[in-house]
């Protein structure tokens, strides 16, 4: 449902923008300190956020943030809480950013066989933040500024994500750029240490151990059938995976037996697995992915079937067909109950949808997505102060969305709340990096304010496009 838009579109439109980031705390020698961590970590967060594409789903979202805090727990205390995003690409990459703003790619989901080995990752990256490797080398690097720092942390993080180095020199400032984005890479010490911190979260989380080689396993196997040629981009930003293979197997054969024989419970894997493969991956390949698994499809593959002949323009005829299959094998799982319900809105038959929807916010109240199709197909009906009411539950969850921003601020409008319709239009603005459609709504929202409080809210609102301009290309502004 809900991305800022293609992968594709957006990596394009990163040759056409360059960060302008005023300057800010000085990062010099040993005066890092945790406030310019969380300065740095927010910067890097409002930067990735506005330079990829992110889904918003409640089963995917709650799904990886389970994980992430499963490890979290049995982390030593950190000074900051960890937010996790999950980024629409297929890159094999995961990483967590400054101040536990952690970043999963749905290409790592999609190429990991069990939620061990995405979790083996995940420790790893966690370990890099526990052992503030990010942090003790911004710390060391002189003569950058925090708001120099974000640029080419930035650079180094989106343009090996990529693969042009382009990419990752026009998001860098300053003539220390290129000697930063090579100071900031792990070195062997840094991925050693997180290797055997990691392998240690991975046991303590009770996560079967072997789940982190496997992993690596896995991508050096994705080398190898394509030849040496792009390799996953993990394996590009973090080196020397043979050497650290061994040494982790080693590790394996000295846990206890118990440990050891630790099996897996990917339940909760295949499920979010299913749903990324059948909403944001290429429709027809993801069609002939769930074709072929025939008399072995379960309940939740042919839900996968019926959501990607829904996205292909060549196959949205035998969706129909397909998802009442899926209500008839599974019809009581909220995920089939929304995905169907969505579908059947799509149709315009508004009356099976509503029914369906209405199952699934019964079924799981916190579903944003159900949430958001019900609130739409409630101000199609004209009953907008009730769409009102499942749009806010929405917003409220996922704030830094236009999509959802852009949605809701039409319906206060159509509801008669023209004040907050500008308001949350001027937000959608933002968080779709459109600067001039940002000054106009505000001075519509500006205009239309009458009390103190819709004043204070406007200096918020003013707070944040400050913020965010600094990441908004300066095209944009001409």
């Amino acid at each position: 449902m809900l991305r800022r838009a293609a992968a594709a579109v957006v990596a394009g439109c990163f040759f056409l923008t360059t960060i302008f980031v005023a300057p800010t705390a000085r990062a010099g020698m040993f005066s890092f300190d945790l406030k310019d961590e969380r300065e740095l970590g927010e910067k890097f967060n409002a930067i990735i956020r506005a330079r990829m594409p992110l889904i918003e789903d409640t089963e995917i979202n709650d799904y990886v943030t389970s994980v992430v805090d499963r490890i979290v727990r049995i982390m030593p205390p950190q000074p900051f809480s960890f937010n996790v995003a999950i980024v629409n690409n297929n890159a094999v990459n995961a990483f967590a950013g400054p101040a536990g703003y952690v970043f999963v790619f749905t290409g790592l989901m999609l190429s990991m066989e069990h939620e061990s080995e995405m979790a083996g990752v995940l420790c790893h990256e966690l370990a890099h933040v526990s052992q503030r490797h990010i942090a003790k080398r911004m710390g060391e690097i002189q003569a950058l500024s925090i708001g120099q720092l974000v640029g080419v942390l930035a650079g180094v993080v989106l343009g090996q994500t990529t693969g042009n180095r382009d990419l990752g020199a026009a998001l860098a400032i300053g003539s220390q750029a290129a000697t930063a984005q090579a100071y900031l890479k792990y070195s062997r010490d840094d991925e050693r240490e997180a290797d055997q911190v990691g392998m240690n979260y991975l046991v303590a989380a009770g996560y079967p151990p072997r789940g982190l080689v496997e992993a690596f396993e896995t991508m050096r196997k994705l080398r190898w059938m394509q030849g040496g040629g792009d390799i996953p981009t993990y394996l590009s930003t973090h080196p020397g995976l043979d050497e650290r293979m061994s040494y982790l197997k080693d590790r394996l054969g000295k846990l206890p037996a118990g440990v050891q024989a630790r099996k897996d419970d990917d339940t909760a894997f295949k499920r979010a697995q299913m749903l990324v493969r059948a909403r944001y991956t290429d429709p027809k390949n993801a069609v002939s992915y769930f074709r072929k698994l025939g008399d072995k499809a379960t309940c939740l593959d042919k839900l996968g079937l019926a959501i990607a002949l829904s996205r292909s323009m060549e196959d949205v005829r035998q969706a129909k067909p397909a998802f009442e299959e899926a209500l008839a094998c599974g019809g009581s799982d909220a995920l089939v109950l929304r995905e169907s319900g969505r579908f059947f809105l799509k149709i315009r038959d508004f009356a099976r949808a509503k029914a369906l929807l209405e199952a699934a916010l019964r079924a799981n109240p916190k579903d944003i997505d159900a949430n958001y199709e019900y609130g739409r197909m409630l101000a199609q009906e004209g009953n907008y102060k009730a769409a009102v009411a499942y749009l806010e539950q929405v917003r409220l969850r996922v704030p830094e969305n236009g999509e959802i921003r852009a949605t809701y601020g039409q319906v206060l409008g159509q509801a008669g709340d023209v004040f907050h319709a500008y308001l949350n239009l001027a937000y959608a603005a933002i968080y779709d990096n459109n600067p001039r459609q940002v000054k106009f709504q505000m001075d519509k929202a500006k205009a239309a304010a009458k009390t103190d409080a819709d004043r204070r809210e406007l200096a918020k609102l003013e707070e944040t496009f400050k913020k965010r301009s600094e990441y908004m290309g300066k095209k944009a502004f001409e």
